[in-house]
């Protein structure tokens, strides 16, 4: 009795019969069922373990890039190592409070300036939140005070050789150290001959006669008020003035805010509505405001 022979099929053969369906005899490529008449196709065992492999594998990679993403920390730069490469950069920072702005009475927006003092030079950067990210952190009370050791996470802005950074959440602002909270003072009221350098960053409260005005449109005005010399400036931002009249030579005024240096001279900035008043105006026909 001879021995049957099986033939086994040609690579051609094999190759067919996995493309094609066994039912229809139309191309199916990789389906296991036939789009067309939705009868089950075979398929090679190393097919289908491949399938089931590649599925977990970028599962895996999910959870791991997840991970990842909450668990390694964005790298911490030194504000002096910031350029023109760095724009749009997502980095942190972390340094000292020097200068606290708060939030915009008008915008909204929070500002504050963080210093790092090195060997040779002491470096700054502006950070600022938009109304909406700067509203949570008012929320939270995570707005941070001059002395404050503060690590800050955003988006570098570089512009004209000045970096800056923007916050986009209130989770990327932390406290390392806090600064010992300041005793409240009352405010001084002083005269404006009787005002220094020794009150930079004080709020003080002062009444003069204007000398000059000069109105920036849609801004605010600069009053000059008598010092005894060329005339001490107050800046008066429009959102600041309920009465928008205009302010002529000889009328006296009474102004409180904070004294800050701009373009190496000192001035009074109001930055609160009700802080600045037109006590008694004379009588003229002439604007002398200036545009």
């Amino acid at each position: 009795m001879e021995q049957e022979k099986t033939n086994s099929p040609t690579p051609d053969e094999l190759y067919k019969k996995e493309i094609t369906c066994q039912s229809c005899g139309r191309f199916v490529g990789v389906y296991t069922r036939c789009p067309y008449c939705l009868a089950l196709t075979e398929k090679r065992l190393s097919i289908r373990v491949f399938k089931t492999i590649a599925v977990l594998t970028s599962t895996v990679g999910l959870i791991m890039l997840l991970f990842f993403a909450r668990s390694v920390k964005t790298p911490e730069v030194k504000i002096a190592d910031l350029g023109p490469l760095s724009n749009f950069a997502h980095v942190r920072i972390v340094g000292e409070v020097a200068t606290n702005y708060g939030i915009h009475p008008k915008w909204g927006s929070l500002g504050f300036i963080i210093k790092q003092t090195g060997e040779k030079s002491e470096d700054t950067i502006r950070v600022s939140a938009y109304a909406k990210v700067a509203k949570e952190i008012e929320a939270k009370k995570m707005i941070p005070e001059v002395g404050d050791l503060v690590s800050v996470e955003g988006q570098v802005r570089f512009q004209k050789d000045t970096p800056s950074m923007l916050l986009n959440a209130y989770e990327h602002i932390a406290f390392i150290k806090r600064a010992p909270e300041k005793k409240k003072t009352p405010v001084q009221s002083v005269e404006p001959t009787q005002i220094n350098a020794d009150m930079t960053d004080q709020i003080i409260n002062t009444t003069g006669s204007v000398i000059s005005t000069k109105v920036f449109e849609g801004k605010g005005v600069i009053v000059n008020i008598d010092d005894g010399k060329s005339g001490f400036p107050v800046w008066v931002p429009d959102f600041c003035r309920d009465d928008k009249s205009p302010i002529n030579p000889g009328d006296l005024i009474e102004a409180t805010g904070l004294i800050k240096l701009f373009k190496g001279k000192l001035e009074l900035e109001v930055n609160k509505k009700g802080s600045f008043k037109v006590v008694s105006k004379v009588s003229t026909d002439e604007t002398t405001e200036e545009e």
